[in-house]
């Protein structure tokens, strides 16, 4: 086994599970098998780029984020590791979200955002 396939595979295990899919429900996702997934997760399969890509998009992730094998996106892995991989894929969702929206559209949801925001910084909330 390759030291990537293994990042590699624990990253896309790390993003399935964040995001609450079974590797079967990745597998409909991406339109690829499950057993293919669970050797790709277990770094005994190779990958293809076509493969990363569908895999990335159904996790919402990028194919990047599959070769890091470093947790430099994590801020304090000791208090909540999920906490920042999780905003990190929330971020990319949103993002995937708002592309393509009218203006007007997007500045409505800054408005809540906003909104949002200072209500949980008068009750001292992250």
């Amino acid at each position: 086994m390759q030291k990537n396939n293994i990042t590699i595979g624990l990253n896309i295990k790390k993003f399935r599970q964040l995001k609450g899919y079974s590797q079967e429900a990745l597998a409909l996702e991406s339109s690829l098998s499950q057993g293919y997934i669970n050797q790709l997760e277990n770094g005994k399969r190779n990958y293809t780029q076509k493969s990363m890509e569908r895999i990335a998009s159904a996790l919402s992730v990028s194919v990047g984020e599959f070769f890091k094998d470093d947790d430099s996106n994590l801020v304090d892995r000791k208090k909540n590791p999920s906490q920042s991989i999780k905003k990190s894929v929330y971020k990319k969702e949103l993002s995937l979200l708002l592309k393509g929206l009218p203006d007007h559209i997007i500045e409505h949801y800054m408005t809540l955002l906003k909104l949002e925001k200072e209500l949980l910084k008068g009750t001292n909330k992250p």
